[in-house]
């Protein structure tokens, strides 16, 4: 996999040389996925929400309809909810931080996301090409919040990237290659939304315009997909329509579709150039490689391994482009097509792009890992004066200390600095040290300045803070001029009865707790006012109503 084959040698080889590491792959992507899933508290943009949406559902809420603080979440199926709230109650015994566990659920889902990557990639074009496909993703800076995040945002990046090798092998395995499409769209329809389980649908639909895919056996593929999903997908829609048809209803005219909205309020073409203000940044390089790619084999594109990924690639592209209201959660589904279109054509890069992508990624990821190290010793040895206090003054409550972060930082840095005395940096190599680079930026990110960042971002003290503030008082609290993260936070670490403007008897609430820059009297006595460590703008205060 380190070693550069040419195109030719590589459609020959039956066999897997001797000088493969597959087991270099596997350590990849493990210390890729591991960092940043444990030990800290939740943040934005989607943890918060995520976490306090599961925390409910195991205090005795309905699994059937997420809440957050009280109101209906219907940003996503709750299908992301119901595996991190089974994990949290399996779990509950180990002490394990419930917002861990959920975090510990998308690397499960990430690491489906690779192992179907992988797959596609080597259904395509070859088996060592499989494992390429991976490291480009794994590479992709877009991805490297996402994968470590709690939210449902994982469960469509997974699905599109079993979607592309289920749609592969359907010209060989139609049955089986139908049963795992049924399986993608079902975790579209039951963890993500209909406008995603649409996408993929219509990608899968489109096929048969193509001769390699206009055959009796890829109809029965098709078959067996729609058998398995729809009956099965339809459950959760279902139940809502029986057991909650207000919010039913709310879902299906107002989030049905994702970021289209609903089926009665549709939203297109609201930033058009979304996609292009990011693509640069949170697909490279996988990119730039398959762009290369698809010049390479301009006047062959109606060959299967390339069009497939072309047609997703396609289809997301427009999806994105029309949507309503686009993000960079949803620009995940980009990454899945880019990386195997890439993935074709990463060895036939030439001399000097390899070498240019080789050494912009050293001599990034190298002054990105010393300012993180030197930064990290200002903090600890307490100079310079002015960057250690600058860093205290961002972080206030930060204890400086070393554990096995620390070692687990030494460790990496040693490690990609080996990786760096390999051979010459043509086409996988140069892909490979820029997944290397990228990784260890994480890594030393989290091993050293997790708990610096997790002192300033965790709205534990607010929560912990309001919850001794409210001690000895009854009734519940409505939380006011505060975005949907602000409530999960405050939901989650207060475990107050705390409701959002649309819950259910919010108006009711004999206290108030209002986001704002400054204490304002005409809401009532004023009882406590808090913040985030080292916040200054987002600051909360609790009313009790006159």
């Amino acid at each position: 996999m380190l070693t550069y084959t040419p195109q030719a040698e590589r459609q020959q080889a039956v066999t897997p040389p001797q000088s493969e590491k597959p087991w270099f792959l596997l350590l990849l992507c493990v210390l890729w996925l591991l960092p940043g899933l444990v030990g800290h508290d939740p943040w934005k943009p989607a943890e918060n929400q995520s976490v306090a949406v599961i925390a409910r559902m195991l205090q005795g809420g309905d699994w059937g309809v997420p809440l957050l603080a009280g109101q209906p979440y219907l940003g996503f199926s709750p299908l992301y909810y119901w595996c991190a709230a089974l994990l949290g109650k399996t779990l509950a015994w180990t002490g394990i931080a419930l917002h861990d566990l959920a975090r510990i659920v998308t690397g499960i889902w990430m690491a489906l996301a690779l192992w179907g990557v992988g797959l596609a990639g080597r259904e395509l074009h070859g088996r060592r090409q499989g494992r390429v496909a991976v490291v480009l993703l794994v590479g992709s800076v877009g991805l490297l919040q996402w994968g470590h995040h709690a939210s449902p945002a994982v469960l469509g990046l997974t699905a599109f990237s079993w979607q592309m090798y289920a749609l592969a092998l359907a010209r060989r395995r139609p049955l089986h290659a139908g049963a795992l499409l049924g399986a993608t769209w079902l975790v579209l329809l039951l963890g993500a939304t209909w406008g995603e389980a649409l996408l993929a649908m219509a990608c899968a639909l489109v096929l048969p315009v193509f001769p390699a895919w206009r055959r009796s056996g890829y109809l029965a593929a098709l078959l067996a997909a729609f058998v398995v999903s729809l009956p099965l997908g339809l459950l959760w829609p279902l139940y809502l329509q029986q057991h909650a048809p207000a919010v039913f209803a709310d879902w299906l005219v107002s989030h049905s579709l994702g970021i289209y909205g609903g089926l009665g309020a549709l939203r297109f073409f609201h930033q058009p150039g979304y996609l292009y203000s990011i693509a640069a940044w949170f697909a490279f390089p996988v990119l730039p490689i398959a762009g290369w790619a698809l010049w390479q084999v301009r006047r062959n594109l109606g060959d299967s391994r390339w069009l497939l990924p072309l047609v997703q690639l396609l289809a997301v592209v427009a999806w994105l482009i029309f949507a309503g209201r686009p993000s960079d959660s949803q620009a995940l589904l980009f990454l899945v097509p880019l990386a195997v279109l890439a993935a074709g054509g990463v060895d036939d890069l030439r001399r000097g792009a390899a070498s240019s992508l080789f050494w912009f990624g050293t001599t990034t990821f190298a002054a990105i890992a010393v300012a993180l190290w030197g930064c990290w010793l200002a903090l600890m040895l307490g100079w310079p004066d002015g960057l250690a206090g600058q860093l205290r003054q961002l972080s206030p409550s930060y204890v400086p200390g070393m554990g096995i972060g620390t070692l687990f930082a030494v460790g990496l840095s040693v490690a990609w600095v080996r990786v760096l005395m390999g051979k010459r940096p043509f086409g996988r190599r140069a892909a490979t040290s820029w997944a290397c680079g990228l990784t260890l930026v994480w890594g030393l990110l989290v091993g050293l300045w997790q708990p610096w960042l997790d002192a300033s971002k965790s709205y534990r003290e607010v929560g912990q803070g309001l919850q001794e503030a409210v001690t000895g008082k009854t009734g519940c609290i409505e939380l006011m001029q505060m975005g949907s993260a602000q409530q999960g936070g405050i939901a989650y670490f207060s475990g107050l009865d705390v409701r959002g403007p649309d819950a259910a008897g919010a108006n009711a609430c004999p206290l108030v707790l209002v986001q704002s820059g400054i204490a304002d009297a005409t809401r009532g006595k004023l009882l406590w006012q808090g913040a985030r460590p080292g916040e200054s703008q987002e600051r909360f205060f609790l009313y009790r109503r006159p």
